[in-house]
């Protein structure tokens, strides 16, 4: 009896910031009582906007494992989220529920990669993405490539592609000319950002025999898509191959998106020695048009970087030589 409550005391104190690493860590030295104490505490307590106390018993649970402990996680983890009205304490309990999806990778066996997978029909947590991450499993490959339009998920999603290396290959380069996200329908900016960055994990996996796959992406109505095709083709094309995606590269310089001439420069004297005739003559060609090359207003001007690719790109194929 009073060992309970003892327990008890502990778990008021999860919410304590000045006590609760040392509770924690009291309850979790309790062993299997521990364990049922802190899985009743997540199934029996409400999400608040302060959602610490719970994070923790999460962070236990998944520390000392078991039966009991797995199925409190996949409790948490597969909450209903959309049912609590308060847009902050949603937020504060979808972080724990990632974290509790984020442990149940930690789980062997292929129960908990069953349950990553529905949880994977449902809202985008990135704790499933980096369970994904930490154990793989190949059904979960046509999620993730969804995923990686939203900006919020993208990043955990792409880990586990990765991860997947090869084995995610196919549904990769199958999913640049679909029209919607595998699994919901997407808008056309989440589109673009999900085959950008298709490409830079592409870029990781692609052999050089496989270019091919992806060469009329240079012709993508999307400049990153362009891009990142061109990045990618220089590093691993043919020589014709490699002609083109400079043509590529080089016509992107005009973007009006700053990041991406920025992108685009660095590209451009990565491979100065592809290129070098067509940039001279392209120089050329806007000194005839009488383009100004100290122009900075409304925006530095393409003449003034394709001059300081090719002072740079010079000075790196000398070092070379």
């Amino acid at each position: 009896m009073q060992s309970l409550s003892m327990t008890k005391k502990l778990l008021q104190q999860l919410a304590d910031p000045t006590q609760s690493n040392q509770a924690l860590l009291a309850i979790m030295l309790k062993g299997n009582e521990g364990v049922h104490a802190l899985a009743e505490y997540l199934r029996t307590s409400k999400p608040s906007s302060l959602p610490e106390a719970r994070l923790l018993a999460v962070e236990g649970l998944s520390t000392l494992k078991g039966p009991e402990a797995f199925s409190a996680l996949v409790y948490v983890a597969g909450e209903r989220l959309d049912e609590i009205p308060d847009p902050v304490i949603r937020l504060a309990e979808e972080t724990v529920a990632s974290r509790a999806a984020e442990a149940l990778g930690d789980f062997p066996g292929p129960l908990a990669r069953d349950v990553l997978l529905e949880l994977a029909k449902g809202k985008h947590l990135i704790g499933v993405a980096e369970a994904f991450a930490k154990a793989w499993d190949v059904r979960a490959v046509s999620y993730l490539v969804s995923w990686l339009g939203d900006d919020f998920v993208a990043e955990a999603a792409g880990r586990a592609l990765r991860r997947g290396g090869r084995s995610a290959f196919s549904t990769l380069i199958d999913s640049l000319r679909e029209e919607r996200g595998a699994q919901e329908i997407e808008s056309r900016m989440s589109r673009r950002r999900r085959r950008a960055r298709i490409l830079e994990i592409l870029d990781e996996l692609i052999l050089p025999d496989e270019i091919h796959l992806i060469e009329d992406l240079l012709d993508d109505p999307f400049e990153m898509v362009r891009l990142n095709t061109a990045r990618m083709i220089l590093s691993k094309g043919s020589a014709a191959q490699q002609n083109r995606a400079f043509h590529v590269a080089l016509s992107l310089l005009d973007s009006t998106t700053r990041v991406l001439r920025a992108q685009c420069e660095e590209i451009l004297q990565e491979h100065f020695a592809v290129g070098h005739s067509l940039i001279e003559q392209e120089i050329e060609r806007r000194e005839n048009l009488r383009e100004l090359p100290k122009q900075f207003f409304p925006r530095e001007s393409t003449l003034r970087i394709l001059l300081r690719i090719q002072r740079k790109g010079r000075q790196i194929m000398e070092a070379q030589r």
